[in-house]
């Protein structure tokens, strides 16, 4: 059997590949590959006027989006929100019911011996074990709300891929200065009393360092140097960058901006030498750019331009004064036809 994609589609994913089971309460899934290219277990489509704002997620052109659907009135909810098998304190009333009567699937199929769960779930993928920076400090990295934390201070971020002369793993770091700039954003929304306390020890507000451009954002998330960011070379590593939570790495929020990444100013910059000062002068036709070296006359042109303004100098004194233009140029001046 043969499967198409839709010309309109934005998602390589095949449908057929993407309908799955949650290993820990047994309710059926589906995975979206979401906006920012990261994936998501989303359930069946759900009222929009029943779901909070902040659990809304709609799917266009096969790709995940928060927010609902606004043609439709219909949204989704990422499954981990109202997994029975995880406790949630802070659910409305409406989903506490759906988590309820999973929670009753979930029961049955274990009694009638369809199901064995997972002994413990987890909220997340699991963090890269990687050693801590000195002073414990992790600074996360954001693309258009996008959160990961860096295992490290940013400048300490290491490429990973393998180094084809030694084998060995690439000791080139990922940081640019010029790639991103530190700035203030909204610390996630992060459920229960701990996440309430977190928010208030802020302020809701953290210090991320910014990526606005998504070329350079590609080669950060891909976590290679700039000579490794389209080369074949494998994974000497797994990647360390993680996405950021704010309950798990609640102790990473930066409150103040960090120290020491200033760019350098115009006037601070190395200047290369290449020679001594010579005088340029630019010809004066407005749009042209020629120039020669030297001091010109005031109202100097160009060799293209002198060359243009003697031809229109020509053709003007031609029709201004025709017998004194032939006279001057040796030629016989056509006569006007007389009226008979």
């Amino acid at each position: 059997m043969s499967l198409y994609l839709h010309r309109s589609n934005q998602t390589k994913l095949l449908r057929r590949n993407t309908t799955d089971r949650c290993k820990y309460c047994s309710t059926p899934i589906e995975w979206f590959e979401r906006y920012d290219t990261l994936r998501i277990p989303l359930t069946p489509e759900l009222p929009t006027s029943r779901i909070p704002p902040r659990m809304r997620w709609h799917i266009s052109k096969g790709v995940a989006y928060p927010g609902g659907d606004p043609q439709t009135e219909f949204c989704r909810i990422p499954h981990p929100a109202i997994c029975p098998a995880v406790p949630h304190p802070d659910l409305p009333d409406e989903l506490q019911d759906v988590v309820t009567r999973l929670a009753v699937r979930m029961r049955g199929r274990i009694e009638r011996g369809e199901f064995v769960p997972c002994l413990a779930p987890v909220e997340e993928a699991a963090e890269v074990s990687v050693p801590e920076a000195v002073g414990n400090i992790r600074h996360v990295i954001s693309y258009y709300g996008t959160l990961m934390i860096a295992p490290g201070e940013v400048h300490d971020l290491q490429c990973i891929a393998t180094h084809a002369g030694t084998g060995q793993r690439c000791e080139a770091s990922v940081f640019d200065l010029d790639e991103g700039k530190w700035e203030e954003v909204d610390i996630p929304h992060a459920p229960g009393r701990q996440g309430q306390q977190i928010l208030s020890g802020a302020g809701g507000r953290m210090w991320v360092w910014t990526i606005n451009d998504f070329d350079c954002l590609r080669r950060w998330w891909k976590q290679r140097c700039v000579d490794h960011y389209r080369s074949p070379q494998p994974h000497h590593v797994e990647f360390e960058l993680v996405k950021f939570h704010a309950l798990i790495h609640g102790d990473h929020i930066l409150t103040t901006r960090p120290e020491g990444y200033e760019r350098t100013t115009k006037g601070e910059r190395l200047v290369v030498h290449d020679g001594p000062a010579m005088d340029v002068t630019v010809c004066s036709n407005v749009g042209c750019r020629h120039s020669a070296f030297g001091k010109m006359e005031e109202g100097w042109l160009c060799w293209s331009c002198e060359r243009t303004a003697k031809r229109r100098a020509r053709v003007h004194r031609r029709w201004q004064h025709p017998a004194e233009t032939a006279e001057h140029e040796g030629l016989s001046p056509h006569p006007l036809p007389t009226s008979t």
